[in-house]
């Protein structure tokens, strides 16, 4: 008698509600008209025609680079300037009307105002900052202010060296915070920095490749890239959550 494990009934799961979100795609693409919608067949045909061409690997790699850099430089500030408001509250409350603005401020609206000070290249860089900061940065203050402070009092006491108290201290507390900021700023990211390139229309972008094909009402080609923008951020999900979970983990070993 077969036996499923927690992974088969898992992967079992996925697989049925993947075959029915499938087969309502396609459905729905039997009574759309064609030049409205596109069906599941005629998008993988066109993301398997996309993949050989070098447009296709020029304009994804251009996104990628542009947004991975906007998000590491929110990353390293948010993380910093945290810091720094954790320790220093006339910091924080400096700091707050700034955060309040970038959370409230429409994208859009920043995407048409930031293309008035900076060239149409830089555009995904500085909308992937402005969407990713305000949570990194809040995330990070309340899993730093979340730290329980009779083992700060302990570690004192005894002498506990600081980055062994960051590792045995600070690090399991800010690692919910830090992760679930990063799961969810991933994707916001990707998809702003996207929507930048799509107002600013810089060379070699996916959003450039989203506008022609809206541009031409080509809808194999327009779904065929919301499809990759999916993989995409699903992908760097799972790899940023688990490059920082490896990274918890051995900073953690070295230190307690």
């Amino acid at each position: 008698m077969t036996r499923f494990t927690m992974l088969d009934k898992r992967w079992v799961r996925n697989a049925a509600v993947t075959a029915f979100w499938l087969a309502l795609w396609q459905i729905v693409s039997l009574f759309a008209p064609e030049f409205m919608f596109a069906g599941p067949i005629q998008t993988v045909q066109s993301l398997f025609a996309m993949c050989f061409t070098r447009t296709f690997w020029f304009s994804v790699a251009g996104t990628l680079i542009k947004i991975a850099a906007g998000y590491l430089l929110a990353f390293l500030l948010g993380c910093f300037l945290a810091a720094l408001g954790y320790r220093f509250s006339w910091f924080r409350m400096l700091l707050e009307p700034a955060v309040q603005v970038m959370k409230s401020v429409p994208v859009a609206c920043f995407i048409v105002v930031a293309l008035i000070w900076i060239h149409s290249e830089w555009i995904s860089i500085l909308t992937a900052f402005f969407v990713v900061f305000p949570v990194l940065y809040i995330n990070v203050l309340e899993g730093l202010s979340d730290v329980d402070g009779k083992l700060l009092e302990m570690a004192r006491l005894f002498r506990i060296p600081p980055r062994r108290k960051f590792g045995a201290i600070y690090l399991p507390a800010l690692a919910p915070y830090l992760l679930s900021g990063c799961r969810i700023t991933v994707g916001m990211a990707l998809k702003a920095g996207i929507a930048g390139e799509i107002i600013g229309l810089p060379a070699h972008s996916i959003g450039e490749q989203l506008y022609l094909s809206k541009l031409y009402l080509n809808l194999d080609d327009l779904f065929a890239w919301a499809f990759v923008i999916i993989i995409i951020s699903v992908l760097l999900e799972k790899l940023l959550i688990c490059v920082l979970d490896k990274l918890r983990q051995g900073i953690g070993g070295r230190n307690i």
